[in-house]
């Protein structure tokens, strides 16, 4: 996990609930928390990178990668694409030419 994300213990304490009444909620969807905070990086990713207002650099920052060369390679692993392909494809889609929000 990287620096800046809140541990499972802070998450829970945030809630309100234990930590074990977290990993079970958990357990009945499906997910471990380490999965679930990669959805919701993934997510922000995805929503940063078609937006178009950041860069990749700026992106893997504030997703709390070390380096965008570690963001690269955890995005291609969730979306079976670059970050670059993928605002590419994004900017594509919506009609609107690289470098525009």
């Amino acid at each position: 996990m990287p620096l800046g994300y809140p541990t499972v213990d802070q998450t829970a304490l945030r809630m309100g609930i234990r930590v074990r009444t977290l990993q079970r909620r958990l357990h009945a969807a499906g997910l471990t928390y380490t999965e679930l905070v990669e959805m919701a990086r993934f997510e922000i990713a995805c929503h940063r990178l078609s937006i178009g207002v950041n860069r990749i650099s700026e992106i893997a920052e504030t997703l709390g990668y070390s380096d965008p060369g570690s963001f690269s390679r955890a995005f291609q692993r969730w979306a079976g694409m670059t970050p670059r392909d993928y605002r590419r494809r994004s900017r594509a889609s919506t009609g609107r030419p690289e470098g525009t929000s």
